[in-house]
């Protein structure tokens, strides 16, 4: 059984997860959320402050992509590291991951490659310290922790080529190197046609789930993310899709999948619900009916963006594309939200839900943040600790 918490990471990710094997407790962080103003961020380190000071290590960390509000937590966590914190290894894909070893100038390493190699952390060691990556002949890339196996899906050489043409340039800020990824679906053509007032609007979910107008999402920050999937030894597994480009995670899937799809029992949402991260070549590579989205919903919807007639003032995340997309018949699909805000609150309505055939899952009241038990064919909501 793995445990999978998405704690509160406000428009980010913050994957706190846990598995057991030969009687002891493993775990694994994947990304930060956004970095906290003073200390850590306020979910991760309430989540930390829970665990004894003598059982505070991890078998990984796992920083997906530079963008803030996956990387910044963690770059309070090691530059200020509580008490007991460790880690065995830590993956993420450097500047220096990008280009030949032999090209290489002095370093220009970021804020968190220099705290990983000022503290002597073992740092992509399992990829004999080279980028975290899919091979190019398409093998499954398969690396082992106590008790778990993690698949690789993403990112492909492609995407880490292009991720180095956009890699930011040495800063003397202490800020994270990378940006924040807020606008959800802020990109999308602008409808003419969108509504200026509060008028309610029959949603189509229908038509929204049509992917003829499926628009991929080409931003190289994203594109270089690490996603793959874990599966303990009982067959329990878990897809975790960073904010990963829909057409790289398709690919490595359909040859996991060797021509059918591809079983997990949990699927972490790219990009928090983009539309232009879910895409129906991808939903045809799964077998999936639990789906975790991490999102506060970002920054709220312009006026006249694609889908604010819709969900006027709402965040853009999780989009109303990539949901309907999801609500495939026959499927009923449940979704389990971090947060209950506006743009996830909708999912709540039981009308809706049996309308459209699904289940969603929501933190206890007065809460943020939900866990999540994962086992070979049934996902259930964890029991407070």
């Amino acid at each position: 059984m793995i445990r999978v918490e998405a704690l509160p990471a406000a428009e980010g990710d913050c994957l706190w997860v846990e598995w057991t094997h030969a009687g002891r407790p493993h775990r694994m962080l994947i990304d930060g959320g956004t970095r906290g103003r003073a200390r850590l961020p306020e979910g991760l380190a309430d989540r930390l402050g829970r665990l004894p000071v003598h059982d505070r290590r991890f078998d990984l960390v796992v920083c997906t992509h530079i963008d803030t509000d996956h990387i910044g937590g963690l770059l309070d966590l090691f530059t200020r590291p509580p008490e007991g914190f460790g880690a065995d290894e830590v993956w993420f894909n450097g500047r220096d991951h990008l280009v030949p070893a032999d090209r290489l100038g002095p370093l220009q390493g970021d804020r968190l490659a220099e705290l990983l190699r000022a503290r002597g952390v073992a740092w992509n060691s399992r990829a004999g310290g080279g980028p975290v990556m899919v091979p190019d002949d398409g093998t499954p890339r398969v690396f082992s922790l106590p008790g778990l196996r993690l698949t690789l899906l993403s990112p492909d050489r492609t995407g880490l080529a292009k991720l180095l043409a956009a890699w930011p340039e040495p800063s003397t800020e202490d800020s994270a190197p990378g940006q924040p990824d807020l606008l959800g679906d802020l990109e999308d053509l602008f409808d003419p046609d969108s509504r200026d007032d509060e008028e309610q609007v029959t949603i189509p979910w229908r038509e929204l789930a049509d992917d003829a107008g499926y628009e991929r999402d080409r931003r190289p920050h994203n594109g270089s993310s690490i996603a793959f999937c874990a599966e303990d030894t009982t067959g329990a597994r878990v897809l975790f899709g960073a904010d990963a480009h829909a057409e790289t995670l398709a690919a490595s899937l359909n040859r996991l999948g060797a021509g059918r799809p591809y079983r997990v029992d949990l699927c972490k949402v790219p990009h928090h619900g983009s539309a232009h991260n879910i895409s129906t070549a991808l939903l045809d590579a799964l077998d999936c009916h639990h789906w975790l989205i991490s999102t506060h919903g970002g920054r709220a919807l312009q006026p006249r963006a694609r889908e604010a007639r819709y969900r006027y003032g709402e965040g853009a995340h999780p989009s109303l594309r990539a949901m309907a997309r999801m609500m495939r018949p026959g499927i009923r699909p449940t979704f389990w939200f971090n947060h209950r805000v506006p743009s996830t609150e909708r999912y709540a309505d039981t009308a809706l839900a049996a309308e459209l055939d699904f289940d969603a899952g929501y933190p206890e009241p007065g809460s943020e943040g939900i866990a999540v038990l994962v086992e070979k064919g049934r996902v259930r909501q964890a029991p407070p600790l």
